[in-house]
């Protein structure tokens, strides 16, 4: 398939020529809210317990290992 110059410039100059527009509605509803800020949110859940504690560490590693043969 063969494309003349002409076919090309025109398909560029038609490409430039449309522009996304944003929402109309955007920028105004964005000035009129103050910009953007923190929404109010609350705690809805309740809070999970703490999870119990691990017991300590041994000293040594493999130290509990008791390996007869």
């Amino acid at each position: 398939m063969q494309i003349s110059a002409q076919t090309l410039l025109a398909s560029q100059q038609q490409a430039a020529a449309i522009q996304p527009r944003p929402a109309p509605g955007f920028s105004a509803a964005l000035e009129a809210s103050g910009g953007f800020e923190p929404l109010p949110l609350k705690q809805a859940a309740p809070l999970p317990d703490p999870a119990p504690t691990q017991p300590a560490a041994p000293a040594r590693l493999g130290a509990m290992i008791d390996i007869r043969v």
